[in-house]
């Protein structure tokens, strides 16, 4: 419909007919309907010569200047016939068309469509268009869930031109499923370029081969956007050469074959990745503002820093007022090479890189959190920054409330400071206590220190001897743990109680127990099977194993098996072949030479060589028979330790740090996954309520006026009861008096706030509920305490009356449909549950990982 003749129906012609231009009036539109804009024109300027600043007269000259494409003088007209009937929503959306045509400044533009949805009829065309238009503007600056809102105020609407809006504001929030879901459920048709296109991005996001016929279809159909969308995908989706042929036409076909982006895209396409950098940045440092994004594209996959830089300062940090790009704020997250080298900036690179979220920036960010963490933890097997890294842990630990974690990491800080601790392990009767009391020396008393081995036994240094018995929480006693003096160690462990120790710390002041400590382990086919599994604990504790086998029956089946489970840990395990003096000779080289090739047929490796020993000859020898100590082969025995285990003690300490460290982070990863997925489920959850509160509000402001009537009758009880307030003190008064009175202007409205606010804001917020039970969170009745607040006031000081109360009722239900939407558009925290596992699993990898 012309404007003029909108204006027409809404003024009538009262006023032309009154100064006798309806004749102008009947040729202006005659002239429309035939096409002939510039009679129109004419006619119009005749009308408003009789009749200045006629609002039919400035109507009838705004359909002959559009007609005419007279944009500037369209504009100008639709200005004033704007302040002439400012409650026309049609003219505030001519009038932002206008603006848009002659590039008006853009917030001016909004401006225009703003007040037209303020006066817009709900349902109408106008109001219609408004919405369409804001949810564009947004669409084009990023910003997809603010333009979500402006479409849910149209209420459920399965229109295409909506829907394709609605999966582009998905798109620009990273939801891709979300925007497949509605694509899938649209019919569009073949020749909906702005279809094609969306599907097509939709289907790129995922690295889908079959964006590029849609894609291909959207630029031949000259969609907005298509052309920069087809290059990005060409760049970094694979492709064969018969599909970069169709792509070269197209783009020839357009004339676009010397634009930067596709120089760039088809040398990214073949290979020639520098090349086409190279393209883009020389493109963007010479004013090519379309380079940019491709740019940024390739930087990130390629992770070059220096190019990121010069796509990132083109780009800008975003236009005040508009959204954030994610893929782009993701980039200014990574850090440079120089950054990434210094170790005191690690900690604030992790933390940086934990709010990546976008999959283009994720490859990077890994990459950049490897080479962080490789600072602390060096692939080279060095010595960590345990400090940093414990640090590190337990603030993670403390963040995922995991008390198990958290006291985890405190053992391993303890840890540090220990010498390196050495697990003696083997089968039952292998000999592992007597290896172990010669490997103490001199200075153990002649029957031992270790009472026969049912437990795990953990000697280390004390200035004074005793003995610490821990038991098992379940165990039937109040004690927990008990301390003895070493004498009365075997006595203590007969007792009727013995069967729930856990563990058996011996504390000896040796001095060899000053750089080793000595974990004393149950034999592996012990008929308990506890006894097996405190052994199998000790590979969790142990820095490394000695594995004694027995020479007369060496790597039986059974011992296999065990030290599999020990390469899995990667412990370092010594192999030495105990009872060497019961073999002759000859029968001696023959088991150690199987011993080597069972070992290289297991892939199972010994620290170093396999050696042969007598532990009992040279526990004689150590108790003074030099004799057996020289048949013993103790003295190889010896050299080994302090060469293989105490000289590279720092180097088994760091990496059994590094295993149980890793086990740590195991289990905090466990318990982050889980964070992780219950927080997506948490921003799923707001983006789903803000979109329930769009459309709550929108469905409200289709019906303010009933809601309106509805919240008057519900406060009509308390409206009563203010009125009766007011009485009592006016009753008997002038009116005028009354009326100019600020004392009693004060009483009214306190009267009116203490009467009516709080029912008020229960009713809005039951309102804001709707079929609910619990009140929306935001919009309870205490929430919207200051909003009601203020509209009782105004409504109180303008003399509102208690029988009139639909002003305040309407203001009311308006605030309400503001507070929910400002909700609405409250966008959910951005998640850093995802980069806390990726943080996490890039430690277990750096721990994991073999010295290189």
């Amino acid at each position: 419909m012309r404007l003029a003749e909108t204006i027409a129906g809404w003024f009538g012609r009262v006023e032309v007919v009154l100064a006798g231009v309806e004749g102008y009036l009947r040729e202006g539109e005659e002239a429309l309907a035939r096409g002939d804009a510039m009679t129109a024109r004419r006619a119009a300027k005749a009308m408003l010569q009789r009749v200045p600043h006629s609002p039919l007269g400035l109507a009838l000259l705004a359909d002959a200047c559009e007609a005419a494409r007279l944009d500037a003088e369209l504009a100008l007209t639709l200005e004033e016939l704007a302040g002439r009937v400012a409650s026309r929503a049609e003219v505030w959306v001519r009038l932002g068309r206008a603006r848009e045509r002659v590039g008006s400044p853009l917030d001016e533009t909004r401006d225009a469509f703003l007040r037209a949805l303020a006066v817009a009829e709900a349902g109408s065309d106008a109001r219609r268009e408004a919405l369409l238009w804001l949810a564009d503007l947004d669409l084009s600056n990023g910003d997809g869930a603010r333009a979500e809102l402006w479409l849910e105020r149209l209420g459920v609407t399965k229109d295409a031109d909506v829907q394709l809006r609605r999966a582009e504001a998905r798109l620009l929030q990273n939801d891709i499923a979300g925007a497949r879901a509605v694509l899938d459920g649209l019919e569009a048709d073949p020749t909906d370029g702005r279809a094609a296109l969306l599907r097509g991005r939709a289907l790129a996001i995922g690295g889908d081969v079959a964006a590029f016929p849609l894609l291909v279809r959207a630029m031949v159909l000259e969609a907005a956007g298509a052309s920069e969308a087809l290059a990005s995908a060409l760049a970094w989706i694979p492709t064969d050469e018969p599909t970069r042929a169709k792509i070269r036409a197209v783009v020839d076909g357009r004339g676009q074959a010397e634009f930067a982006r596709w120089k760039a895209a088809f040398a990214r396409a073949e290979g020639r990745r520098d090349e086409a950098r190279a393209a883009l940045v020389s493109a963007v440092r010479s004013g090519d503002a379309s380079a940019a994004r491709p740019l940024l594209d390739a930087s990130l996959e390629d992770q070059d820093h220096a190019a990121l830089a010069v796509a990132l300062a083109a780009l800008g940090a975003g236009n005040e007022g508009a959204a954030e790009d994610p893929i782009a704020d993701d980039a200014r997250r990574l850090p440079s090479p120089a950054r990434l080298r210094d170790a005191g900036e690690a900690s604030a690179i992790l933390d940086q890189l934990a709010g990546v979220t976008t999959a283009r920036a994720r490859v990077w960010a890994d990459a950049a959190r490897a080479a962080a963490l490789a600072t602390w933890i060096p692939t080279s097997g060095a010595p960590s920054d345990w400090t940093k890294i414990l640090t590190r842990l337990d603030a993670h630990a403390r963040g995922l409330h995991a008390l198990d974690a958290t006291a985890k990491v405190a053992e391993l800080a303890v840890e540090r400071s220990r010498p390196v601790r050495v697990a003696i392990v083997g089968e039952f009767n292998a000999g592992k206590s007597t290896f172990i009391n010669a490997l103490i020396g001199a200075d153990v008393a002649p029957t031992g220190v270790l009472p026969t081995t049912a437990t795990l036994h953990h000697l280390r240094y004390a200035p004074d001897p005793f003995a610490r018995i821990q038991f098992h929480a379940d165990a039937p006693t109040d004690v927990k743990e008990r301390i003895v003096p070493s004498s009365e160690l075997r006595a203590a462990l007969k007792g009727g109680d013995a069967e729930w120790v856990t563990r058996v710390e011996i504390l000896q002041p040796i001095a060899s127990l000053t750089r080793v400590e000595i974990l004393d382990t149950p034999g592996f086919n012990a008929p308990d099977t506890r006894h097996t599994e405190a052994a199998r604990s000790a590979f969790e504790e142990a820095d490394a194993a000695i594995w004694l086998l027995d020479a007369g029956q060496p790597l039986k089946q059974t011992e296999r098996r065990i030290l599999d489970e020990a390469k899995v840990t990667s412990l370092p395990v010594q192999i030495l072949v105990n009872k060497a003096d019961r073999l002759k000779p000859e029968d001696l080289g023959t088991v150690m030479t199987s011993v080597t090739a069972s070992l290289d047929e297991t892939g199972i490796r010994s620290w170093a060589e396999p050696l042969a020993l007598s532990a009992r000859l040279a526990l004689q020898g150590k108790l003074g028979d030099e004799a057996a100590l020289a048949r013993s082969g103790w003295d190889d025995v010896q050299r080994l330790l302090d060469e293989q285990i105490v000289g590279r003690s720092d180097e088994l300490k760091e990496r059994g740090l590094r295993r149980r460290a890793g086990r740590v982070v195991m289990l905090m990863l466990e318990r982050a996954r889980e964070h992780a997925v219950e927080e997506r489920a948490s921003i799923d959850a707001a983006r789903a309520r803000a979109q329930e509160l769009a459309l709550r509000a929108a469905n409200l402001e289709r019906e303010a006026d009933e809601a309106a009537q509805v919240v008057a009758g519900a406060i009509g009880g308390a409206a009563a009861d203010w009125k009766r307030d007011l009485e009592v003190v006016v009753t008997g008064r002038d009116r005028q008096q009354v009326a100019n009175d600020p004392n009693l202007l004060r009483y009214r409205v306190d009267r009116a706030r203490s009467r009516l606010a709080t029912p008020l804001a229960r009713v809005l917020a039951s309102i804001a509920r709707g079929p609910a039970t619990a009140d929306v969170e935001g919009a309870g009745a205490d929430d919207l305490m200051p909003v009601v607040h203020a509209a009782v006031r105004t409504f109180a000081a303008a003399n509102g009356q208690a029988d009139a109360l639909l002003p305040l009722t309407r203001s009311a239900v308006a605030s309400l449909i503001e507070h929910l939407l400002e909700l609405a558009a409250a966008p959910p925290e951005r998640g850093r549950a995802e980069g806390r596992v990726g943080e996490l699993e890039a430690v277990l990898r750096a721990l994991e990982a073999a010295p290189v």
